[in-house]
């Protein structure tokens, strides 16, 4: 599988910049019109507001100018700049600026989670602050050992599985212009049998966000077991199931309260 030179370049640019940033006219015109869509229809960028300023294309300045709106009595807005070098100004003057060259695209940290979380099929309610590390996706289920965290990390950009840490741009790929994920990988990884972690082991992941991520793996543990039990005894209570739950180690030392709230029969 072999990732698009677009995707790449995306994904580089995440992982070396910013969580965000934005991609200008200019820019995406650089590429094949059919990569834009393909970027477009799978949301890795989205529309966002308009550019207030451009890079002059017209020498070699590249100077950075400030768009001027203008509206007329038809009500339609035209957009100028102009060039405030005086030698070229007398050459170029005021410029008219197309509207569709104002348009702007983003492609975020937090759109990059949205989407992997999709094609993972975890339900989880992404939230990021930009001085995040991480962002805990949720916790999928291993052949052997219960449920094992995921979490996205900004740098490097990866994903953390079962304490394997995967390039992102070793995952992502198209297949038939969609967007997937090589999910042979992710199953590799998440069914090795690790050891324990060494202590001197830092995983470049902040600890609330695997704190959170290792408590989704703990709650969908309870409510698949709960869900088992209701099966075999439809008649018990809630309370009954969680007692039971109690008694193992997936419970991981907390008590039948505790599970009762959590699971949803």
């Amino acid at each position: 599988m072999k990732i698009d030179p677009v995707l790449l370049l995306l994904l580089n640019t995440l992982s070396l910049k910013k969580p965000k940033f934005v991609l200008s006219w200019v820019a995406v015109n650089l590429w094949q019109e059919q990569a834009f869509k393909l970027m477009l229809g799978n949301k890795l960028i989205t529309p966002t507001s308009k550019a207030t300023n451009i890079e002059c294309q017209l020498c070699n300045n590249r100077c950075t100018l400030d768009v001027i709106p203008q509206e007329y009595p038809n009500k339609k807005t035209r957009h100028y700049a102009v060039c405030e070098d005086p030698i070229m100004y007398e050459q170029i003057g005021r410029m008219t600026i197309p509207a569709e060259q104002l348009n702007q695209w983003k492609f975020s940290f937090k759109q990059l989670a949205v989407l992997i979380a999709d094609l993972l099929d975890l339900p989880c309610d992404i939230r990021y602050k930009a001085d995040q590390k991480s962002i805990a996706l949720g916790a999928l289920k291993s052949k052997a050992a219960g449920r094992k965290s995921v979490v996205l990390n900004v740098e490097p950009l990866s994903l953390l599985v079962n304490q394997s840490e995967l390039p992102v741009n070793e995952l992502l790929y198209f297949e038939d212009n969609k967007l997937a994920l090589d999910k042979d990988k992710i199953d590799h990884a998440l069914n090795l049998k690790q050891s324990a972690q060494p202590k001197a082991y830092k995983p470049n992941v902040d600890k609330k966000e695997q704190r959170k991520a290792n408590t989704q793996a703990m709650y969908q543990d309870w409510q698949e077991h709960a869900i088992k039990l209701n099966k075999r005894h439809p008649t018990k209570s809630n309370k009954w199931l969680s007692q039971q739950i109690a008694k193992l180690a997936i419970a991981k030392g907390r008590n039948a309260e505790t599970i009762r709230k959590s699971i949803q029969i």
